[in-house]
C-alpha cells in the first residue's frame, strides 16, 4: 500500500510529514489531504497566524504529486474603494 505524506505551508513556514499515512491509492490521500488543509487553513485564518495555506502531497518520499491550496482573502466594502485587509 503507497504511504503518502502530507507536508504543509502555512505563508513560508513549512511543516513537513516525515511519518506519512498509508492510503489504497491517490484518490484517498487526496480527500486526507483536503480534510487535513481545510482544518489547518481555519486554525490558522482564525488565529491571523497565516492567510494561505498548502497541501503538498508526496508519495513515498518522492516529489510532490497533488497540491492543495486554500487562501482568505478579506476585502473592506466601506467607502469608495473596495479594501482588502487580509
Amino acid at each position: 500500500m503507497p504511504r503518502f505524506h502530507f507536508d504543509i505551508h502555512e505563508d513560508s513556514r513549512l511543516i513537513k510529514d516525515e511519518d506519512g499515512q498509508n492510503f489504497a491509492n491517490v484518490e484517498g490521500a487526496r480527500k486526507e489531504a483536503m480534510l487535513t488543509g481545510t482544518s489547518i487553513a481555519r486554525e490558522a485564518f482564525v488565529a491571523g497566524r497565516a492567510d494561505h495555506v498548502v497541501v503538498d502531497v508526496r508519495e513515498d518520499e518522492q516529489t510532490p504529486c497533488l497540491r492543495i491550496s486554500i487562501r482568505l482573502e478579506v476585502q473592506e466594502l466601506a467607502g469608495d474603494q473596495p479594501r482588502t485587509i487580509a
